[in-house]
């Protein structure tokens, strides 16, 4: 992806991939369940939209973040119903904890593998950054799903407590990551994961509380809004670093 195209890391690039991870993880079941192409059956249309996304955005010089953050929209989307495949009882039926750890060692592998592109600050958003967003996706569902089911259900106590658990992670490791080391290619992508778990839970329960009683279209609809409205409201300081090619 362009340099032109790419967000630069700071506190609203945190904010948008966070609310990406819970609206992702809304349209990926709101996708799955209503397409009526079922969990594994969209995919291949993800798949297209991923790769039309990426045939326009190489023919685009105009500068804007826009493809950027379509691509993680699309991608979280696939990654939630790829995640409920692999785990449902229905399908494969995976355990959700060994699947997270599968996932974390082969992202922490993918990490391990830096190119000499790759520099502090932004990786590059070649195949394999996109792959490892991809990853992480999934298990920030996975793991998502477990913390919430070992405490509960999203319907009730258990999304709450998930939920809270997983906001009071994420905030620590951004503020501990304050002074730069959220520009180290290993606590970036730590922070990408924890971000899809916080995501996973708190999407669940907006979606799922009975006390709330949202429901998932109207709470697809509130948290794309609120996701649309960080990017477009909130000014980056400075402009992009040209990390990115």
């Amino acid at each position: 992806m362009k340099s032109i195209h790419v967000p630069r890391i700071d506190a609203r690039y945190w904010a948008g991939i966070t609310m990406a991870s819970i609206f992702g993880t809304n349209t990926g079941d709101l996708y799955a369940h209503d397409s009526g192409l079922g969990i594994i059956g969209g995919l291949p249309v993800l798949v297209l939209l991923v790769a039309m996304a990426y045939f326009f955005e190489r023919r685009d010089n105009s500068k804007h973040e826009a493809w950027y953050w379509l691509a993680i929209i699309i991608i979280r989307t696939g990654a939630t119903n790829i995640a409920d495949y692999l785990c449902g009882r229905r399908y494969v039926g995976i355990n959700r904890i060994e699947l997270s750890i599968g996932l974390a060692l082969f992202i922490a592998a993918m990490v391990w593998q830096r190119t000499p592109d790759d520099k502090k600050g932004l990786p590059q958003t070649n195949a394999r950054y996109w792959v490892a967003m991809l990853a992480a996706g999934v298990f920030g569902t996975a793991a998502g799903d477990a913390l919430t089911k070992a405490l509960g259900d999203s319907s009730g106590i258990g999304g709450v407590y998930a939920s809270s658990i997983m906001a009071v992670i994420l905030a620590a490791v951004l503020m501990y990551g304050r002074n730069g080391r959220t520009q180290m290619l290993y606590y970036y992508w730590l922070t990408v994961c924890i971000a899809r778990t916080a995501g996973t839970a708190i999407a669940d329960m907006l979606a799922e509380n009975e006390s709330l009683n949202i429901g998932l279209p109207t709470c697809t609809l509130i948290t794309g809004l609120v996701f649309v409205g960080v990017l477009v409201l909130w000014k980056s300081r400075t402009q992009p670093e040209p990390a990115m090619a």
